[in-house]
């Protein structure tokens, strides 16, 4: 009787036990890789919360100040080659005005949207960065990441640039294309440099006679459709940020339209590579006059600046300042 008692008793404390136990925490799902990364056209549809490295590059360069309390104007150019060359143009141009001008250059050759973003958002060196100002044009460093190049100045002007928009079809399509990558990438930037001037880079059609990579510029009349293109394109690029257009593509047609200059502005001595902007073909000259009249507001006819390495006849120089003007004026609907 009494074992049967005891056993009994045991039996009771069972329950007791059991729920003074502690109670073990759920093991946490595990995350798989493909669910940590996001495409770049989800990027743009959720807005997604940034890595913590893209935090910390946030926190570093925060702008502070309104860059146009001090006297110089701090320019940085995002692109490749079709932003690389007259850079010096540039800084003469506006000296001779009276302005006082740095000129940077984040630089990659044939870099394009997609890669520009890939490497900001994972924080990769593969930049020259470039500065021009009174002591001329300097290699700052190399490699490095958009990182650095942001940090260095408190920026006026941050313009983009694509590779060439050179091909024709449905202006959306394209605007889908671009947009997954400039979208996060413009949206970064201007959150850390909110009092700073965004501009969208137009650059200019192939050259009559271009033949690269399965792509020819066989006549006038398919390098003034592709020119319009590129126009149109970049007008919804600044519609859609916005930015103001710098209208270099416009401005090439109208020269390359006027008898003085003609379609020579690649030519770099008596040689031409039909698609970039040359030096003495005047290409360079055009560039950084559109670049100054649209940053800074000033008529760039009349300026007095010439280029020292190379040679342009007044004529032609008339003839650049002139199609620059008309490119910027039409670009803000004053003609």
């Amino acid at each position: 009787m009494k074992k049967i008692c005891l056993l009994l008793a045991l039996i009771m404390l069972v329950p007791s036990f059991v729920s003074c136990t502690p109670q073990l925490a759920e093991a946490p799902a595990e995350v798989s890789a493909t669910e940590t990364e996001t495409e770049p056209a989800e990027v743009v549809k959720k807005d997604p919360k940034p890595a913590k490295k893209e935090e910390t590059v946030e926190e570093t360069i925060m702008q502070e100040s309104n860059p146009a309390e001090d006297d110089v104007i701090n320019v940085l150019m995002i692109g490749n080659s079709f932003c690389y060359y007259y850079v010096e143009e540039l800084y003469g141009i506006a000296k001779a005005a009276g302005v006082n001008m740095k000129v940077c250059n984040v630089y990659y050759s044939g870099c394009k949207l997609v890669q520009h973003w890939t490497w900001w958002k994972q924080d990769e060196s593969h930049y020259q960065y470039f500065e021009t100002d009174g002591s001329g044009r300097s290699k700052i460093a190399d490699p490095t990441n958009l990182r650095y190049c942001l940090s260095r100045e408190n920026w006026d002007v941050i313009s983009f640039q694509q590779g060439v928009i050179s091909q024709k079809g449905d202006l959306q399509a394209s605007k889908d294309a671009y947009y997954k990558y400039l979208t996060p990438l413009y949206e970064y930037v201007k959150g850390q440099f909110p009092q700073s001037n965004f501009y969208w880079h137009q650059t200019w059609s192939y050259q009559v006679g271009y033949d690269r990579n399965g792509y020819q510029m066989k006549d006038a009349q398919q390098q003034a459709q592709t020119a319009k293109w590129s126009e149109e394109f970049a007008i919804a690029v600044c519609q859609d940020y916005p930015m103001t257009r710098i209208p270099c593509g416009t401005a090439w047609q109208y020269a390359r339209n006027d008898s003085r200059v003609g379609d020579v502005l690649c030519n770099r001595g008596k040689k031409s590579d039909n698609y970039h902007d040359g030096d003495e073909g005047g290409g360079q000259y055009l560039n950084a006059c559109v670049w100054f009249e649209t940053i800074t507001g000033q008529n760039c006819i009349g300026n007095t600046w010439r280029p020292t390495t190379y040679s342009l006849s007044e004529t032609k120089i008339a003839a650049l300042q002139q199609a620059a003007h008309r490119a910027v004026a039409e670009s803000r609907g004053e003609i």
